[in-house]
């Protein structure tokens, strides 16, 4: 009987364990934009930076590490709340494609999935967005690297 019972936990913890390190997470990246800046003719880059980014870091080398399974939801606002930043399309640009096609398009949001890990190296992508939907597509090409728990 008390074979059975450390068996019992035995396997418990296994499953436990294999269902919590097999999480899947979902990464919320919202992009916040300076409208005036943008609308004067400054590159998107300049104006713009996603609210995990570090100060002084150039957001085209902002990087997103996920595992493969994982969930990512772009957004956008104004940096000053007076419009708003509709997130239109992430579209491949290189490396690995670790999404199952090559454009992931949105009206006010894009979503999604990891299937593919990128062994290390960046997988380069760029999100088009518009201010409050309408007029110019402005564009930053950021990172996502999948596999190796960072």
């Amino acid at each position: 009987m008390k074979t059975l019972k450390s068996i019992s936990l035995s396997l418990i913890f296994i499953f436990t364990f294999y269902g919590i390190s097999y999480s899947q997470d979902q990464h919320s990246v919202t992009l916040k934009c300076n409208v005036a800046a943008l609308q004067a003719g400054n590159p998107a880059y300049e104006v713009c930076q996603f609210t995990d980014q570090e100060p002084g870091t150039d957001t085209r080398e902002f990087t997103i590490y996920a595992e493969v399974g994982d969930t990512i939801i772009w957004g956008g606002e104004s940096s000053d709340g007076s419009a708003a930043i509709d997130i239109r399309k992430i579209k491949y640009h290189r490396g690995t494609n670790v999404f199952s096609k090559k454009d992931l398009e949105g009206e006010t949001t894009v979503v999604g999935t990891i299937e593919n890990e990128t062994n290390g190296k960046p997988y380069k992508y760029k999100i088009s967005f518009k201010i409050d939907n309408t007029g110019q597509m402005y564009s930053i090409d950021p990172k996502i690297i999948v596999g190796g728990g960072q």
